[in-house]
């Protein structure tokens, strides 16, 4: 129960135009990256807004492409699982994402760093998936 004097603030996010169900997922997949978390997180202050979500630089892989795919499929998977962060498709769907938005494992490697709260097993893996799928 929140207390009388307490102020929250939320916000709700949906779809302005009618969208396919693959393109959600995939959406929901790159939104919920570690690259999307670490943009956003250097542009707010205390509330994720409509504002600072529009001006969210998000890739746009075709449909035609084999990562619009695998996208969708990861996030199919991790919508059902218990311990998402623990499977492979978790450390799939952040390298995936990572290399979608054009980086380099360096920055790969700043961007799982901000996350001190993640467990550093979780992070080792995505980075891993990272440089694996790039030999």
């Amino acid at each position: 129960m929140v207390p009388a004097n307490a102020v929250t603030t939320h916000t709700l996010f949906c779809l302005k135009t009618p969208l396919p169900l693959a393109h959600q997922q995939v959406l929901c997949g790159l939104l919920n990256s570690f690259v999307a978390n670490y943009l956003i997180r250097l542009r707010v202050n205390t509330h994720v807004t409509a504002t600072l979500m529009s001006r969210l630089p998000v890739p746009t892989p075709s449909p035609e492409d084999p990562a619009f795919d695998r996208l969708q499929l990861l996030t199919q998977v991790l919508m059902t699982s218990p311990d998402v962060e623990r499977t492979p498709e978790y450390a799939e769907l952040q390298a995936l994402t990572a290399r979608l938005y054009g980086l380099s494992a360096a920055d790969f490697e700043h961007v799982l760093a901000s996350f001190p709260l993640i467990p550093e097993s979780t992070r080792l893996a995505a980075y891993e998936r990272f440089t694996q799928s790039r030999t």
